[in-house]
């Protein structure tokens, strides 16, 4: 029979019992379960006398007894090692609760709150845990009410967050396990600072609406469609976002840049209207219009509010009354410019000076037309070419006086050349002593032609010496000009002497070949060759036959002719030395035959060729 050691159930009690006593496991009526163990050895001696009645062998006694014992220590067993996890469950239940008030105490950080420290001398795991759950509720409570400020506080946090940034907005957090005064004060500051930023964005959102709204006014421009455009609806003030911002101020400086444009444009036209009036006297009546924007040319950008006071419509009628007052300048320009070309043509037609200033006033109009150069320039320009032109004619000024005298006697000349070969001259007729007297004061003039031509070659010569040019007479050389004239003036007069020399030569040879010819056979040719007209006799008329004398005198004459038009003088200077010319330009009347045959038939050639008055003839009858 198998019998429990004494020590051994000894040991299992006393360590079931501590176990109990320490986790104060009571029974119903307050005794611990320690103190109902049964007496291991009642409990033995009772199994014997129950063993004894049923016969049981002694093996079986054995084999019951160890199954008792070992179940008994099975249960032993299972008790102490429940009681011992609930010891542990409860030491690290006290343990956690401490930690956490520690660690609630630290987070809150409140200088206030400490852990009161239980005394563990004389006091069980449940009375201890007893007195620490209170203080750990007090403190989760008070960690709550921290959680509440700091998420009110991080809510508004980020909603103005949001506000400012909508898209991709990292929200604000916080580490529960930093509750302190300082965190939450930094939190509030930063709030702080959210709210005045959303109160300088609202402000500036409604600053930027309210100049957008101000530029389209001026503008002529719909503000909403602007903001339709922009942001596909209208725009609060309460929409603060980065965006918004962002492209209202984008917005705005361009309708300030536009503004900024569409003002220097006005000035520039404003300035040009304003010179145009000044330049063509318009009158008040017509500026009044445009008087209001006149007054506005020196306004800054802020001092110009007017409503669609910088319209594209209001810049169009500015523009348009720019462009009618340039119109009507470049025509009165085109007639100014065309009027001071005739100026400067009478100037160099006056002074002879060839003006080749046609292509350069056609280039000059075109100009005015396209707007490519400066009126007030081209001006100068032609105010300085006619004042060079009047210093220019100024100092030839001697020089073509002396031209025209010159012109003036080779216009006598010319004339006194086709009087000598007016065979009638000698005719008596009506203003026949005045035609006379005007070949006697041509023949004058024409005596001094080569004194004049050589002071006027000296002359001109000193002037080109001085100005280092040459004196160009209606685009000719005025040196070479007199040049040729002295050459073919000694020419003709050659040809008058070879021709006087064979007229001498042939009368010697008639009056060889007919000795027998009485003075009154020669008296009658001479009177018969005065009243014929006939060529043969030429002495008297400069000893040349008629088609002789055209050749001879044709370079003169032309010359005289073509000097004449072009300085449009030879008409005046003819009348100014021929008083008795017809006014009709008709050849000077001559004497009649009679007047010649009664008058005198001693009229003879002089040595030059030259007519002389006939000798008989009364100075009544021609003066």
């Amino acid at each position: 029979m198998l019998i429990f050691p004494k020590d051994f159930l000894l040991q299992m009690e006393v360590t079931s019992g501590r176990l109990l006593s320490e986790l104060q496991v009571f029974t119903k009526k307050g005794y611990y379960i320690a103190s109902l163990l049964p007496n291991t050895m009642f409990t033995n001696k009772k199994f014997q006398s129950i063993w004894d009645e049923i016969g049981q062998s002694n093996a079986e006694r054995d084999i019951k007894l160890v199954e008792i014992q070992q179940q008994c220590l099975n249960v032993y067993r299972n008790t102490i090692e429940e009681a011992k996890k609930l010891k542990d469950n409860l030491e690290r239940e006290i343990s956690d609760s401490e930690e956490e008030i520690r660690a609630i105490s630290a987070a809150i950080g409140d200088p206030n709150l400490h852990f009161r420290e239980v005394s563990t001398s004389n006091m069980c795991l449940r009375e201890r845990m007893e007195a620490i759950y209170p203080q750990l509720e007090a403190m989760r409570q008070r960690r709550e009410e921290k959680k509440s400020q700091f998420f009110e506080i991080l809510d508004k946090i980020n909603s103005i967050l949001r506000e400012i940034r909508p898209y991709n907005t990292p929200l604000v957090g916080f580490d529960e396990s930093d509750l302190s005064v300082g965190k939450l004060a930094e939190l509030k500051s930063q709030l702080e600072y959210l709210r005045t930023e959303k109160v300088n964005r609202t402000k500036q959102v409604g600053e930027l609406l309210n100049s957008l709204n101000s530029l389209c006014l001026v503008l002529g421009i719909d503000s909403q469609e602007i903001l339709k455009g922009e942001f596909g609806s209208s725009v609060a003030a309460s929409n603060i976002s980065d965006g918004v911002i962002q492209r209202l101020v984008s917005e705005t400086d361009r309708l300030r840049a536009l503004k900024m444009s569409r003002i220097e444009k006005l000035q520039d036209m404003v300035m040009s209207m304003l010179e145009l009036w000044t330049l063509m006297d318009t009158p008040v009546e017509e500026q009044q219009c445009f008087r209001e924007v006149a007054s506005n040319i020196a306004a800054s950008e802020d001092e110009i509010t007017e409503p669609n006071s910088l319209s594209l419509q209001f810049l169009k009628n500015i523009e348009n009354e720019v462009k009618r007052l340039e119109t009507l300048k470049t025509s009165k320009m085109r007639d100014l410019v065309l009027k001071k070309k005739l100026e400067l043509e009478d100037i160099s037609a006056r002074a002879h000076i060839v003006e080749r200033c046609n292509t350069e006033i056609e280039s000059i109009l075109t100009a005015l037309e396209t707007g490519v150069s400066d009126p007030s320039a081209i001006l100068e320009s032609l105010e300085t070419k006619i004042s060079n032109a009047k210093e220019d004619a100024f100092n030839r000024k001697e020089i073509l006086e002396r031209v025209e005298k010159w012109q003036a006697a080779c216009e006598e000349e010319a004339w006194l050349e086709e009087y000598n070969r007016d065979d009638n001259r000698y005719n008596v007729s009506k203003g026949a002593h005045l035609v006379l007297k005007r070949a006697e004061k041509a023949r004058s003039v024409v005596g001094k032609i080569p004194g004049m031509v050589e002071v006027l070659v000296s002359k001109t010569k000193a002037w080109e010496k001085e100005r280092g040019m040459e004196f160009r007479y209606d685009g000719m050389e005025l040196v070479a000009m007199l040049e040729e004239y002295t050459c073919q003036r000694q020419e003709r007069e050659q040809e008058k002497k070879r021709l006087r020399e064979q007229r001498k030569h042939k009368t010697e040879q008639e009056v060889q070949n007919s000795p027998k010819a009485g003075p009154l056979i020669g008296l009658k040719k001479q009177i018969s060759r005065t009243l014929s007209g006939r060529q043969e006799r030429k002495p008297s008329l400069g000893g040349t036959p008629r088609s002789a004398r055209k050749a001879e005198n044709a370079g003169c004459t032309a010359f005289s002719s073509r000097r004449s038009d072009l300085s449009g003088l030879g008409t005046a200077k003819r009348r100014q030395l021929d008083p008795c010319s017809s006014e009709n330009g008709s050849r000077p009347s001559t004497p009649s035959k009679s007047d010649v045959v009664n008058g005198g038939i001693n009229g003879g050639d002089d040595d030059d060729g030259e007519i002389s008055t006939p000798r008989s003839v009364s100075s009544a009858t021609f003066f």
